[in-house]
């Protein structure tokens, strides 16, 4: 089965999990994108892998047009990010002889009536029918509802669990620090941790700052934490070599997900119309997480990790896990929960498959 994946924005990881998951299902999947995902792919090097690869400067259309007998010549396409860019070959008829799939982030966003939003045109053709609206976790998914009838994970298992002999505890919280996700509850927690704590903790915020304020919120808690808490953040873009070098030598993750995200003012609810990509870091490299009560997880997952309902009890979960070693225990427990979520995974996948 031929399988072609489209990513024309800057989704690399996602892009990296699917193509992981076509290979397993025994495909040797076609990427069309751009060079920024071709050189963040740790599947580049994968044989399985057929490349075309956007040239610099040249506008993606055109790229499309120089691509659309290899990409009607697919059995299926999955388009990642609906990019406007996308709009001619989802017009043209000639080019629909593939199953097309077409992966919607923010669902709200997604079908919006506002004409000006961003990718409010290929968002129209797939609405009408140019592809099948695919939702990018199975949790989304609620019976009745067409536009919620089809979904994939886009976290899948790559790394075992890592477990580390050493003096101190590492924590990561990956992603940018911005407001959809509440850096401020996790400073204040990890002050009202530090007297408590037994062991040395490093905390790594994995991602740019947003504004000048999170960089002195971060810089205003370093000086209340320490001695007990190292506080480490960046000046700016990570690239994807040292974000997944840090997150595999991290004993566990923080994933402080807001339950609201609005943008563009369009509100979406996480784990009922969008997801984090967190999720795909958490379950990527099998790492225990502390994360709000509110998100759904698969049951499959729930085990590697523990759930918090404000400052407080992450507080708590903070000391417990630093001072008694808890994620390592759920490392060693995590085997069996992964090993069923890539099989949930798989599945969903070749159940796509079979539909036309």
């Amino acid at each position: 089965m031929k399988i072609g994946l489209i990513e024309l924005s800057a989704h690399s990881e996602v892009l990296d999990s699917l193509i992981r998951q076509a290979i397993d299902v025994g495909a040797s999947p076609t990427v069309y994108t751009n060079p920024f995902c071709a050189e963040s792919s740790q599947a580049a090097e994968s044989t399985a892998v057929e490349w075309q690869v956007c040239a610099p400067g040249l506008p993606y259309a055109e790229f499309l047009e120089k691509s659309k007998s290899s990409i009607g010549s697919q059995d299926h396409l999955f388009i990642i990010t609906p990019v406007d860019s996308l709009c001619g070959l989802l017009s043209d008829t000639s080019a629909m002889a593939p199953a097309w799939h077409c992966l919607v982030h923010n669902l709200n966003t997604f079908t919006s009536k506002d004409g000006k939003r961003p990718s409010a045109a290929v968002a129209k053709l797939v609405l009408e029918g140019a592809a099948d609206v695919l939702l990018p976790d199975l949790r989304l998914r609620k019976t009745g509802d067409p536009l919620r009838s089809r979904a994939i994970n886009i976290a899948y298992p790559q790394h075992p669990p890592t477990e580390f002999v050493r003096d101190e505890v590492r924590c990561c919280i990956p992603g940018r620090i911005y407001s959809g996700r509440d850096h401020a509850e996790v400073l204040s927690a990890l002050e009202m941790a530090a007297p408590r704590l037994t062991k040395r903790l490093r905390v790594e915020f994995l991602g740019e700052h947003s504004t000048e304020e999170t960089k002195a919120a971060v810089e205003a808690a370093r000086k209340t934490v320490a001695p007990s808490v190292e506080l480490r953040d960046h000046p700016g873009y990570i690239a994807q070599e040292e974000f997944d070098r840090t997150l595999a030598e991290a004993d566990f993750l923080i994933l402080p997900v807001s339950e609201y995200l609005t943008r563009n003012g369009i509100s979406e609810t996480r784990g009922q119309t969008c997801v984090t990509g967190n999720i795909n870091d958490m379950v990527r490299f099998g790492l225990p997480a502390l994360m709000p009560a509110f998100y759904p997880l698969s049951g499959h997952i729930d085990g590697i990790t523990a759930r918090y309902d404000g400052m407080p009890s992450l507080a708590d979960l903070i000391v417990t896990w630093v001072n008694t070693g808890e994620f390592n225990r759920r490392k060693r427990a995590a085997a069996p929960g992964l090993e069923g979520y890539r099989a949930e995974c798989l599945s969903a996948v070749r159940e796509q498959l079979t539909c036309r």
